[in-house]
């Protein structure tokens, strides 16, 4: 039995396909092709697809990632308890997302950022969460494109630190601007 994680266009409701039918989760009771599957049947190949899916996301280390973002704990998403409980289908939904991405690595830090955002601001309005979480991507963007321009200057070429500082610093103030 084959189980991969994946959006599914045709039938919303599915995380995924197996052997190339339509996978649904009903709590943690798992159906394709009209027929339910047990733990049993399904569980191993559930354990692998959820590995696979996660390891596009956060690479072969993945357990610590996956279970901060789904907000479960370590061992829930341990591939032997995998394969014995299985996850509910909004956690295997999640991860088929993610691995459906076009650079899922990309997505998985995202997320990785998301929930530490969220458990950072748990107190904050959902308003002022949302304005931070967008003012921490811009900031990133902008100094990892300062990043890769600087390795590109002429050679010879110096950018004095102080101008480095001065772009930083100004990062700095945007945020403080955008928090208050």
């Amino acid at each position: 039995m084959r189980v991969v994680l994946r959006p599914i266009p045709e039938h919303p409701d599915a995380v995924g396909l197996v052997d190339g039918q339509p996978l649904t989760v009903d709590g943690r009771d798992a159906y394709a092709g009209g027929r339910a599957l047990s733990q049993e049947e399904i569980g191993e190949a559930l354990a692998a697809a959820v590995e696979e899916a996660a390891s596009a996301l956060w690479g072969s280390d993945y357990l610590g990632s996956l279970s901060r973002v789904l907000g479960l704990n370590r061992r829930s998403v341990v591939g032997d308890r995998i394969a014995r409980n299985g996850l509910p289908a909004w956690a295997l939904a999640i991860i088929g997302y993610g691995a459906g991405a076009p650079v899922p690595r990309a997505l998985g830090y995202l997320l990785l950022a998301a929930a530490e955002v969220l458990d950072a601001t748990d107190e904050h309005p959902r308003g002022k969460r949302d304005a931070l979480a967008r003012q921490g991507l811009e900031d990133a963007l902008a100094l990892v494109e300062r990043a890769r321009n600087m390795k590109h200057l002429p050679a010879g070429t110096r950018c004095p630190p102080s101008a480095l500082l001065r772009q930083i610093e100004g990062l700095h103030e945007r945020r403080m601007a955008g928090s208050s």
